[in-house]
C-alpha cells in the first residue's frame, strides 16, 4: 500500500441515512503533472473504478453509470461528479450525486495534490450520505465496500498512471520516421477531351475525404468486479474479527499444512 488505508466513520443522521466520513492519503510513483492529467481524464477513470459501464465528460461534468454490489444488494447508479475550485496541480473539489433503484449516494469530497520526492501524494476527505436499499445492508458491510472501492481505485489508478508514463516515454524515445523521397516528375501528356458530366453526378462520384488516422494510446488495465469483490472479502474479514485472531488462524493454517508436508514425504 502506498499511503494511509482509508479511515471511514458512519455517523448516524437518521434512521435511514447514514452519514458517511472518509479520508485517506495515496503516494503515486509518478510526477504530479502525470497524476494531475489522469485524474481528470474520463477514460482513465472510468478504467480505474470498479464497476464503471460508462464516464464522459459533459458540459465540465462527468456524467456515467456504475453497477455497484454491497453484500445482497446490487444495481446500476446515474451518477454526476462535478469539480469545483479547481486549482491547477494543487488540488479540487468534488460534489458526487448518484441514484438508483438500490438506493442514492450524496457526497462532497476535497482532493489535494502535493509533491514528495519523484512522486505525488494525494490527500483525500469526503463526506456522503447513503440511502435506500443500499444502506440497508447495514454499517459493516457499507464501510467494508466503500474501503475496497477506494483502496481498489487507486491501485488501479496507480498502475495505469504508469502504464502512460511508459507509453509516452517510448513515442518520445522512438525515432521519427524519415520522409519519403519526392516522386519523380512524369512527362506532361496533352490530355484527350472528356465529355461533361452533370454536376449532380459529379457529386456523387467525389471521393469521401480521408479519416486523420486515430492518435495512438496505451491499453489500460481495467480494475474488474472480481477484484473489488475479493478486496469486499478482505474488508469484512478485518472487521469481523479482531487482528490477533486473524494472526492465529494464519498461524494455524500453516502448521496444518506444515504437518501434511512432512506426513508425505515421511
Amino acid at each position: 500500500m502506498h499511503g494511509r488505508a482509508p479511515q471511514l466513520r458512519v455517523l448516524r443522521a437518521s434512521a435511514s441515512v447514514p452519514a458517511v466520513k472518509l479520508d485517506g492519503d495515496y503516494l503515486f510513483e509518478a510526477k504530479i503533472q502525470d497524476v494531475w492529467e489522469a485524474i481528470l481524464d474520463p477514460e482513465v477513470l472510468a478504467a480505474t473504478m470498479p464497476g464503471c459501464e460508462k464516464l464522459d465528460l459533459v458540459d465540465g461534468a462527468y456524467v456515467g453509470k456504475l453497477k455497484v454490489k454491497v453484500g445482497p444488494v446490487q444495481g446500476k447508479f446515474d451518477g454526476k461528479v462535478t469539480l469545483e475550485d479547481v486549482r491547477e496541480l494543487e488540488g479540487y473539489k468534488v460534489l458526487v450525486d448518484g441514484r438508483g433503484p438500490a438506493g442514492f449516494v450524496n457526497a462532497t469530497a476535497n482532493v489535494a495534490l502535493s509533491e514528495e520526492g519523484a512522486g505525488t501524494r494525494i490527500q483525500y476527505d469526503a463526506d456522503a450520505k447513503v440511502g435506500g436499499r443500499i444502506a440497508s445492508v447495514g454499517q459493516r458491510l457499507v464501510e467494508a465496500s466503500a474501503k475496497a472501492i477506494i483502496a481498489q481505485s487507486l491501485e488501479g489508478l496507480h498502475e495505469n498512471i504508469k502504464i502512460r508514463a511508459a507509453h509516452a516515454a517510448e513515442k518520445s524515445a522512438a525515432p521519427e520516421p524519415e520522409p519519403e523521397p519526392a516522386p519523380e516528375a512524369e512527362p506532361e501528356v496533352e490530355a484527350e477531351a472528356k465529355p461533361e458530366v452533370p454536376a449532380d453526378e459529379a457529386e456523387t462520384k467525389r471521393p469521401a475525404p480521408a479519416a486523420d488516422a486515430p492518435k495512438s494510446k496505451p491499453p489500460l488495465k481495467r480494475v474488474t468486479e472480481a477484484d473489488m469483490a475479493a478486496a469486499v472479502a478482505r474488508e469484512v474479514s478485518k472487521s469481523l474479527l479482531p487482528q490477533p485472531v486473524i494472526y492465529a488462524i494464519v498461524f494455524g493454517v500453516g502448521v496444518a499444512v506444515g504437518w501434511v508436508l512432512k506426513s508425505m514425504m515421511g
